[in-house]
């Protein structure tokens, strides 16, 4: 009688029905416990070891830096290049920028369009955090906001068989939603790194999404180790580790290798993230005492503060912002350019794009 009332707890497990044919879920060993989970935690070991202190150390920098905030910004741009690359898409890091500055093309492409979309998601993601976000309204919300910018323009064929169809998905939708969330409250005792991982798996398995789940699910899965405790405030650049490493995580990996595969994205993360807050701290060292040096009404701060926070700002970009004329920016630019401030990374003739000198 013991041991059918301990099945059926197994069973009744949101994590257990979820990852059940893993055969890696053992039942209970005490009293209390409703599952554990029998994780071949030696295959991915140093791999989590390794993301655990690459985070802690770019957590720990973070936290008492005055750089936060730029470091922020310029991670949602390199996040969301990353995710639409992921996608097989791609978007330069200057059009990003453009895109942020609402100065798309007449006939902007699919990709410019996702990227905008993309960008729009990660930040309210960063502001509402996990509380807000990992709600079942939360994570409609999310989806609800990449349809309303991806189908910007288009017109819905407003029947009333529209409506009830789309109605009969997001209760279906809500469902899935709430048996992911439950999982992820049955995560809350696994370590945040593992955790984060499975959750990911089991929401490209369950696809609680009916639009844009992909994308969604690698934005949430960095949230998760904030809700957890593991980073405070901030998301790391989880599609930007994937990219990197050259990693696709696709559900029918076997459980072990996606932990470990997920584990060493976060690293790889992680130490991008730090290299690029000393690479902001060497560049705004040098724009102080380049500013220190500057009489006063000039536009440099200005032009210094947008080269803090964007990686990387083209000629149009700065002149729409700085409401310059092209002789007055490129003056500014050849200064910063003269003092080893800034650097060109095109080398084309028109249409130039600059970034802090590394």
């Amino acid at each position: 009688m013991q041991a059918s009332s301990q099945a059926a707890a197994v069973k009744a497990n949101p994590l257990t029905h979820e990852l059940q044919h893993e055969r890696l879920l053992r039942g209970p060993e005490r009293s209390g416990k409703r599952y554990a989970l029998g994780l071949p935690w030696e295959s991915f070991a140093r791999a989590w070891s390794l993301a655990e202190d690459r985070l802690a150390r770019l957590e720990q920098q973070l936290l008492s830096s005055d750089l936060r905030h730029s470091w922020i910004c310029r991670a949602d741009f390199k996040e969301v290049s990353a995710l639409v690359a992921l996608e097989g898409e791609t978007v330069a890091m200057e059009d990003l920028v453009l895109v942020d500055a609402q100065s798309l093309p007449s006939r902007p492409s699919a990709a410019w369009i996702k990227a905008k979309a993309l960008l729009s998601l990660r930040r309210q993601i960063g502001r509402a955090g996990p509380a807000k976000t990992l709600t079942v309204e939360g994570l409609l919300a999310l989806e609800q906001r990449l349809t309303e910018i991806l189908d910007e323009g288009e017109e819905s064929d407003g029947s009333m068989e529209g409506d009830r169809t789309e109605d009969g998905r997001r209760t279906a939708s809500m469902d899935r939603l709430q048996r992911w969330l439950d999982v992820v409250g049955e995560l809350e005792s696994t370590p945040a790194v593992p955790a984060a991982a499975m959750a990911l798996r089991v929401w490209q398995r369950i696809k609680p999404l009916n639009r844009y789940g992909t994308e969604i699910g690698l934005l949430l899965a960095p949230l998760l180790l904030w809700h957890w405790g593991k980073t405070k405030g901030m998301t790391v650049c989880l599609a930007a580790g994937l990219q990197e490493t050259r990693r696709h995580l696709d559900s029918a990996t076997p459980l072990d290798a996606w932990i470990r595969q997920f584990c060493e994205a976060v690293q790889v993360a992680a130490n991008a993230g730090l290299d690029e807050h000393h690479s902001i701290a060497r560049g705004r060292a040098r724009l102080v005492e380049l500013l220190t040096r500057h009489g006063a009404g000039s536009r440099l701060p200005h032009l210094a503060w947008l080269f803090l926070n964007y990686p990387a700002l083209s000629t149009r970009f700065i002149k729409r912002r700085l409401e310059l004329t092209a002789q007055g920016s490129n003056w500014l630019l050849q200064e910063l350019i003269a003092e080893d401030v800034v650097r060109e990374i095109t080398g084309k003739p028109k249409n130039r794009v600059y970034s802090l000198a590394s």
